[in-house]
């Protein structure tokens, strides 16, 4: 048994490299000539770039198509055993199609785990990476912490206090805000406090305000002018940048801080949460495409033969996807809660595929 679960394990995973190569040479074949003539003839323009530019590009396009790689895969591998009557042979011995199944499953959860590291760490990197090349051969300046201006931003306090910042210019590099505005309302959403300061600098992580004065409001208005004031604010020098912010560039945890700090403002962090779910369920979409692949192969010749098999295995697969998606962008438009939208398509072909290896594994149901 482990030399034959190790023989098709091994030819699971060879033939998954042999279309991942293929789908390589054709995505370098595909996105060389594009950029080619999209950058050729721009001043910036050099071979080594170009190329790096495109490797850059390469780890998205893999992993995003890693489900249908692998789905291939199996289809590829089933069949060549199906053709050869090897099949045939492992079912007359004894062996089930769970056992059958078990080296794809395996190989599949090596996959899918390679997958999640790769979105999680490389893959923003890597896109990161490709958008700088892009930007310096369209000759766009790259988003940096540069000076911005008119900032407008709801900050939250460590008292639990939700104040409205107006600065007029920010000096992220030097950790300072010029002519500060605070705002604070009451629960009854009257203007509790209004603050005026000249600037605000951050000193170990605590920001202070400096040369300003405070209205308190109440029955009397209450004026008090400050040389330094402590402000208690929770506010870091990335939410103040906020031209840097691609989730896209972002790891698992850089976007589960984002959403933190997004809510916490006041904001939707709608598209974040389907952004973070599509993102974990990749892995299992994996996974799933290979349960869905298996018993689509291993249909008996009478059901319309192993060709037909492989068409509809590889345009259910697609269907997957088109699904997928479709459930992600009704997420992002809230019409569906976003963990519904990431993991129902997944588990629903999932199910499918359950249903139909069951169907097929039962010889009372083949008839």
């Amino acid at each position: 048994m482990p030399i034959l679960f190790l023989y098709l394990l091994r030819l699971f995973l060879s033939g998954l490299l042999q279309i991942v190569g293929l789908f390589i040479a054709l995505f370098l074949l595909i996105d060389g000539i594009e950029s080619i003539r999209r950058f050729a003839l721009k001043p910036t323009f050099n071979w080594f770039d170009m190329v790096w530019m495109m490797l850059c590009r390469l780890p998205d396009f893999i992993t995003l198509l890693l489900p249908s790689i692998s789905l291939l895969a199996v289809l590829m591998v089933l069949a060549r055993l199906s053709r050869q009557n090897e099949i045939t042979v492992m079912r007359a011995s004894g062996l089930s199609l769970y056992r059958i199944l078990i080296p794809f499953l395996l190989g599949g959860l090596l996959i899918a785990s390679a997958q999640l590291l790769l979105r999680d760490q490389l893959v923003p990197l890597s896109k990161r990476l490709a958008q700088q090349m892009e930007d310096r051969f369209l000759g766009r300046d790259t988003p940096t912490q540069t000076d911005i201006d008119n900032l407008w931003l709801k900050v939250w306090t460590k008292h639990g206090d939700r104040q409205l910042l107006n600065v007029q210019q920010v000096l992220p590099d030097e950790r300072v805000m010029l002519n500060v505005s605070l705002f604070e309302w009451d629960a009854e959403h009257r203007l509790r406090t209004y603050t005026q300061a000249r600037s605000a600098h951050m000193v170990q992580d605590k920001w202070v305000l400096n040369q300003g004065i405070r209205y308190q409001y109440g029955e009397n208005v209450q004026a008090e002018r400050f040389i330094h004031r402590d402000w208690p604010a929770l506010l870091g020098l990335d939410q103040l940048n906020r031209t840097a912010i691609n989730p896209d560039f972002l790891t698992f945890e850089q976007i589960l801080r984002l959403i933190e700090r997004t809510e916490r403002e006041g904001y939707d962090a709608t598209r974040l949460h389907v952004l973070l779910h599509s993102r974990l369920s990749q892995p299992v979409t994996t996974l799933a495409a290979i349960l869905l692949a298996f018993p689509f192969t291993l249909r008996l010749p009478r059901r319309g033969g192993i060709t037909r098999s492989l068409l509809l295995g590889v345009l259910l697969g697609f269907t997957l996807f088109i699904i997928a998606d479709l459930a992600q962008a009704l997420g992002i438009g809230g019409r569906l809660p976003p963990p519904l939208a990431a993991w129902a398509p997944v588990c629903f072909f999932a199910g499918v595929g359950g249903f139909l290896l069951i169907h097929l594994a039962d010889p009372k149901r083949q008839g």
